[in-house]
């Protein structure tokens, strides 16, 4: 296996670049997994590539030559989603002009990837869990059980245990789903992939643009590498994208991509008025603390100069999504709450303070 391609004899569909550790993981996940019939959920920030991990998986299987298919549950409204999900019956409701199978069907005999999966509604998530564990279903409208054979890989950009805790998600469905996790770190926690990535952004978009730009300057890899990406991979192809149109030369340079950052860099226009609710709380509980043993706490500077410097200057927007990190860290078993907040040098109020604003925000 190598750093470009999940697995390679298996003929992925699709380069997954990552040549970190963590990703290699991630890659070794991927393998044990596919050739299985588990049920796959898998955690991550918006943009990490949870898509390309699912078609991985299914590449993968022995489902490979069967239909993959994939739906956002939070794109569609609450009425909606489970004509999409199993289909209607014509006359089931007022615009149920026709009978529709519903993607469990078009999946059928395939894989069935579920982004999203905590925006279902309680109802859905009952007919849901349903299918998960019996295979069978009924359209909207309808009587009919229709048995289906679907492989389900499941994603999600929140943490679903605490969706749980707050009567948010099924308990029993959350186990269902939690079979086997795949957690895709954050492009900022892994930036030894920041410089493949740009390379084959630059490969595969150049054309489409018409332009022959054949790699980056150093320079500008480095300036790449000291972004944190809170947009993750998607916002690094937007980045590198926007950057080939105001390329003149035949290699990207600083000066292209600090200008496609500022090209997409919009304004929080509520960031003063967000950010200033939490300075004092924060200022108040950032001053050294010791442990019962006086022993000073180990945290990681990193972390808590970031944390700082966004309270201090953020916007609403940066401090949300630092803090969505802290939110993923806590739902890792050697990474609980109170030790997050012990690193940060907070109290787990004012760090629950920080969750919900970013829950909020998502």
């Amino acid at each position: 296996m190598n750093g470009k391609t999940a697995i390679q004899m298996q003929n992925v569909t699709r380069d997954i670049i990552g040549e970190s550790a963590q990703m290699q993981e991630v890659f070794r996940s991927v393998e044990l997994v596919a050739p299985t019939e588990a049920t796959v959920l898998i955690t991550g920030e918006t943009g990490v590539g949870k898509e390309i991990i699912a078609q991985a998986i299914h590449d993968n299987s022995p489902r490979k030559n069967a239909p993959f298919k994939v739906i956002n549950c939070g794109a569609f409204a609450p009425e909606l989603i489970q004509s999409e999900l199993f289909g209607h019956e014509e006359g089931a409701f007022t615009t149920a002009i026709r009978k529709h199978r519903g993607i469990f069907q078009q999946a059928n005999g395939g894989t069935l990837f579920l982004d999203e999966v905590s925006e279902m509604s309680p109802e859905v998530q009952v007919k849901f869990l349903r299918v998960l564990e019996q295979q069978e279903f009924s359209p909207v409208g309808g009587e009919e059980i229709i048995e289906v054979d679907v492989r389900v890989v499941a994603a999600t950009n929140r943490n679903l245990k605490t969706a749980v805790t707050r009567k948010r998600f099924r308990e029993d469905l959350y186990y269902r789903l939690n079979l086997f996790r795949i957690q895709i770190p954050p492009l900022r926690n892994r930036r030894s992939d920041i410089a493949p990535l740009a390379h084959d952004f630059v490969s595969q978009l150049s054309e489409n643009y018409d332009k022959s730009i054949t790699g980056i300057a150093q320079e500008a890899i480095r300036y790449l590498q000291n972004i944190n990406w809170y947009g993750n991979v998607r916002e690094l192809r937007n980045v590198i994208e926007t950057a080939l149109i105001f390329a003149e030369g035949e290699e990207l340079k600083k000066e292209d991509i600090e200008t496609a950052v500022e090209n997409l860099n919009e304004p929080d226009e509520h960031a003063d008025t967000h950010a200033e609710e939490f300075r004092d709380s924060f200022a108040a509980e950032a001053a050294p603390v010791q442990a019962p043993n006086r022993a000073p706490n180990v945290i990681s500077e990193d972390v808590r100069d970031r944390l700082l410097e966004l309270v201090q200057a953020g916007t609403l927007s940066e401090i949300t999504s630092y803090i969505s990190l802290m939110r993923y860290e806590a739902e890792i078993p050697h990474y609980p709450k109170r030790d997050i907040a012990k690193r940060l040098q907070i109290s787990v109020p004012t760090l629950d303070k920080y969750c919900a604003l970013a829950e909020e925000s998502t």
